[in-house]
């Protein structure tokens, strides 16, 4: 797995805040992969190899199967702790297909985005009819894929009617809720499918406490 691809599954247009172990350690961001674990036990005996860049530190597994489908696992790390989990693939409609109804089991999508445009996708479910709701998705969706990059951000909440928007729907989930981030990634050779686990909401916790700490 190329050190670029790697790199584009911690990036979307929301980027990823630093994050650290607190009251959300041991829950798990994908399958037995749980927040707040060690480093360490990532090791190459496990399978793992180092994936690590100038800004992150990671190790990553091949041939996991997910939807039944081969995925690279790329883990990211803050202060060698688990942060982050993501799964890369080749891009194919039906993966992304099998992807989308595994999340929508316990996922709600919250919004779409590229590296130029976002849609919120709460105030839009919230304030449009069934036939705008679908017609701006497809428009918004028909034209970031045509730039050769968009992600599908899913929010593991029962429902997403009755918020504002996404600002007002992370403000009432819980510290430990989990995003799924889909991104679909072309360019001229080649298109890849990354599926991105976080918990947003411990690293926004963090990040405001850096600041309020900040002379």
């Amino acid at each position: 797995m190329s050190k670029k691809l790697v790199a584009l599954a911690l990036t979307s247009s929301l980027g990823l805040l630093a994050g650290i172990q607190s009251a959300s350690a041991g829950v798990s961001l994908f399958k037995d992969y749980t927040y707040g674990t060690p480093m360490d036990k990532y090791t190459r005996s496990a399978g793992y190899y180092d994936c690590s860049n100038s800004e992150y530190k990671g190790r990553c597994t091949d041939n996991f199967d997910f939807v039944g489908q081969k995925f690279t696992v790329a883990l990211f790390f803050r202060e060698d702790k688990l942060d982050t989990v993501a799964l890369l693939a080749p891009y194919q409609q039906s993966l992304y297909q099998k992807v989308s109804d595994a999340l929508s089991k316990s996922f709600n999508i919250i919004s779409l985005e590229n590296e130029k445009s976002f849609m919120d996708m709460v105030t839009l479910r919230n304030t449009a009819t069934q036939d705008d709701y679908v017609k701006k998705f497809t428009a918004f969706e028909s034209t970031a894929l045509a730039t050769g990059d968009l992600t599908y951000s899913y929010l593991e909440v029962p429902e997403t009617v009755g918020y504002a928007d996404v600002d007002a729907i992370m403000a009432a989930a819980p510290e430990d809720v989990r995003r799924a981030a889909v991104r679909l990634v072309r360019d001229e050779k080649s298109s890849t499918l990354i599926v991105r686990f976080e918990l947003p909401n411990v690293s926004l916790k963090h990040a405001s406490a850096q600041a309020d700490e900040s002379f």
